[in-house]
């Protein structure tokens, strides 16, 4: 049987409970017991059943199949955005929820491949990396953060700019065949209209930003907002004068960057060592 989602103490929440209430509703109102509706989507009715009891997470994949067996016209991938939203830090969630309205998006990244760009492989490693979590919340961050990357696909995509600190390219989370599909991947999502990407090269590094990875996000209201990653202390800030310390650092990374051409470039000439050593 296919498995649904990771168990997570973090059940309990509204959006959970509204998404087990909502389940068990339509699954009745269609007549639909819990091991039939396991064989007609294909998972076992013991999954089923601690979905509608709050012991597991449901996943894009499970809710699909029961929003098309119990015919409920996406009722209930309708809820994945609140679940998502529970599956972060609170202090995460306003972050996350702007991002999803943002008509602009700027970010710098010092340490690792920006979040929206990341493959689930690679970001299940990064996730694995410090501090340390369990099995069970590196599962739930996971679904949530690929959730996130559902703005690349909308009808009205943000733009995009990334300007990648050369070490993430180079610093390998994982096997070499990991990266080398990682740096792929990165190399097809910068070819979308929306997106532009570039390179920070250690000989430019110097003249560039020094205060850590940064993303910059404007509002359809043209409000604008930064957060600041730092793990100690990661923060979203409003202030015009803050916005616009960053905004300014963030112009001279990108004119210190390498073009966007040659930022390929030099990405494929990385992925090509990677997968030489894989």
């Amino acid at each position: 049987m296919t498995s649904v989602a990771t168990q997570t103490d973090e059940c309990g929440d509204a959006a959970h409970r509204l998404y087990a209430a909502e389940l068990r509703r339509w699954r009745q109102e269609r007549g639909v017991t819990q091991e039939r509706l396991a064989a007609l989507t294909h998972y076992s009715a013991a999954l089923v059943g601690m979905v509608e009891k709050l012991q597991r997470n449901p996943t894009r994949e499970f809710t699909s199949r029961c929003d098309d067996v119990l015919r409920t016209g996406g009722a209930l991938a309708r809820l994945l955005p609140l679940l998502a939203a529970e599956s972060y830090p609170s202090w995460f969630r306003p972050f996350v929820e702007m991002e999803a309205e943002a008509t602009a998006i700027q970010e710098f990244e010092v340490q690792v491949i920006a979040g929206l760009l990341q493959t689930e492989d690679y970001a299940r490693a990064v996730l694995n990396s410090w501090p340390p979590k369990s099995a069970e919340e590196i599962e739930r961050r996971l679904a949530a953060r690929l959730d996130r990357q559902r703005i690349l696909d909308r009808a009205d995509p943000p733009l995009l700019s990334f300007v990648l600190d050369e070490s993430v390219l180079r610093r390998p989370m994982g096997p070499a065949s990991m990266m080398a599909a990682q740096l792929t991947h990165l190399i097809e999502t910068a070819a979308r209209p929306n997106i532009q990407l570039q390179i920070l090269t250690f000989s430019h590094a110097r003249l560039a930003p020094t205060d850590g990875s940064f993303t910059l996000m404007e509002l359809p209201e043209r409000e604008r907002y930064v957060y600041v990653d730092n793990p100690a202390n990661a923060r979203l800030i409003p202030e015009s004068e803050t916005v616009e310390y960053y905004a300014r650092g963030f112009r001279a990374a990108q004119c210190q960057a390498l073009p966007i051409e040659d930022s390929i470039e030099l990405i494929d000439r990385v992925r090509r060592d990677f997968h030489d050593r894989s």
